[in-house]
């Protein structure tokens, strides 16, 4: 038989698993909380004791999907069978699939959460505080495929993927350019992530033994 913390558990769950699909499908705006309740089995007010407004559950309902993306990811990371250029890829293609695949009322909710414009930053933080443990993974394997430059070192690449990762968290692309430009845009990740020497043009090259 259940606990009484682990029915609470489940009943909380259930109401972010409720607002995920909801908010994703209907929009934020236009969810009204009964019907997260009744999409979760629970009463308003029941659902009210786990969140005491409708921007309450905004907010955890996104932190829940960043830390699910984040499990997702980690197990992607941690396929020795995946090759590393892989796991790049489907990272950034990941921002294709979620443009597509939510409201966007509730995209623009998203990226006001990241930005703090609702009144609070623990979106924010709650992706931070994920951020150097998982970074820290990918540049791991990175390093184990012997792909990441050895002149480049830990702290200016977390510096680099927090200013690439940060843009495409609170840019407005719109999803038919993401998809046009996917592939662009992973060229100049990867290879600035790898830190591969730029290459002297063969003219420049002429030029100097010339001189």
């Amino acid at each position: 038989m259940a606990t009484n913390q682990e029915r609470k558990s489940r009943q909380r769950q259930g109401i972010l698993d409720a607002g995920i699909k909801l908010f994703t499908h209907d929009g934020f705006k236009a969810t009204h909380v009964t019907t997260v309740a009744e999409a979760a089995g629970v009463s308003q007010v029941t659902l009210y004791k786990y969140f005491p407004s409708k921007l309450a559950l905004g907010h955890q309902v996104v932190i829940e999907m960043i830390n699910q993306g984040y499990a997702s990811f980690q197990k992607l990371i941690d396929d020795e069978q995946v090759p590393f250029s892989e796991i790049i890829k489907a990272m950034m293609a990941n921002k294709v699939r979620l443009s597509d695949g939510i409201h966007p009322d509730f995209y623009q909710f998203v990226l006001a959460e990241m930005q703090g414009k609702n009144g609070s930053n623990v979106v924010r933080q709650a992706y931070e505080d994920g951020e150097q443990k998982f970074w820290g993974a990918v540049i791991a394997r990175g390093r184990a495929a012997d792909i990441i430059s050895e002149d480049i070192s830990d702290e200016a690449l977390l510096i680099y993927l927090h200013m690439y990762v940060s843009y495409f968290s609170t840019a407005n692309i719109p999803p038919a350019t993401y998809q046009r430009l996917v592939n662009q845009l992973m060229h100049l990740f990867f290879y600035g992530f790898a830190g591969t020497p730029a290459v002297t043009p063969p003219d420049s090259q002429a030029n100097k033994e010339d001189d």
